[in-house]
């Protein structure tokens, strides 16, 4: 099985090919010649370096697009000097009265209800509008269903929370939602990640994706390409902006496996295509309202 969307001509597949190990041999190319009597543009984001060889063998190219932060679970600690900062962050917050909750679903109304009014605040604060494709959005349905983790003020004021979403094949869980209040104690972040941590190994997972660290690793190396390169260029402009570098830190201090992920096109041609048809997918298609708004 393969999750596409099609924006402006280019079918875009979120991730690999879904199904068993060396099935991707018959369903990359299966798909291709579908896009071509379709007349689109086949693209793979964020896919692993798993498939490579196969997507090359199969006319695509592949540039890197950053990296993905993965917490080894079994291992993660807050035990000794490798956890000394994040121990001292949760211990702080305890400290100060503050705690965490995990919610089964389905959630009633009344948390929903909570949970919507603290993501419209965080919308807001942000100053833009949900994201969509690669990342989820606030829909009842599926918050209502989802297993949720928030973080509770020393008076009892739900300060942020996060969604977890598991993935089966890896025994991996990650989280889509993230949002807090516009002013929140500093640790707060850290401490509901812990927390999950916390809770994920308890359940029998073995490891936590952190996600995509965007343009993180790529064009970094004399020898990388000359389009990871430009890549690295533009991050070193934007970051100013969208503080790219600040999220990796962050994600850092978890000690994660880093592992590349990357963006399969037929054509060099096809980028600025794929470009656009990558902003209106995670826009929603509102791309040119935002746009005009700023």
């Amino acid at each position: 099985m393969l999750a596409f969307v099609v924006k402006g001509g280019i079918a875009l597949v979120l991730g690999d090919t879904i199904g068993p190990q060396g099935d991707e041999e018959s369903a990359i190319p299966a798909f291709k010649n579908f896009c071509l009597r379709n007349d689109w543009r086949p693209c793979f984001y964020q896919v692993r370096p798993d498939y490579l060889r196969t997507y090359k063998a199969n006319g695509f190219n592949a540039i890197s697009i950053g990296q993905e932060g993965i917490v080894d679970l079994t291992a993660f600690t807050l035990e000794g000097k490798v956890g000394k900062e994040s121990r001292n962050t949760v211990n702080r917050m305890l400290r100060l009265g503050h705690r965490v909750e995990i919610y089964e679903p389905p959630l009633n109304s009344e948390l929903l209800n909570r949970l919507r009014i603290l993501s419209d605040e965080w919308l807001t604060t942000m100053k833009g509008s949900e994201y969509h494709f690669s990342l989820g959005w606030f829909e009842d349905d599926y918050v209502r269903t989802s297993i949720v983790a928030a973080v509770y003020t020393p008076e009892g004021h739900m300060s942020a929370f996060a969604n977890i979403v598991s993935e089966y094949q890896r025994n991996e869980v990650s989280l889509d939602l993230m949002r807090h209040i516009r002013e929140i104690e500093n640790g707060t972040m850290e401490f509901l990640l812990v927390s999950i941590f916390d809770w994920a190994k308890k359940k029998g997972y073995a490891t936590f994706s952190l996600g995509l660290s965007a343009l993180s690793g790529v064009g970094e190396k004399t020898g990388d390409p000359v389009m990871e390169q430009a890549l690295h260029y533009i991050y070193e402009k934007v970051n100013g902006f969208y503080n790219f570098k600040g999220l990796h830190k962050f994600k850092d201090k978890f000690h994660p496996r880093w592992e590349s992920r990357y963006l399969i096109y037929p054509g060099t041609v096809s980028l600025p295509a794929i470009a656009t048809g990558l902003v209106r997918a995670h826009s929603g298609d509102n791309f040119v309202w935002a746009y005009l708004k700023r």
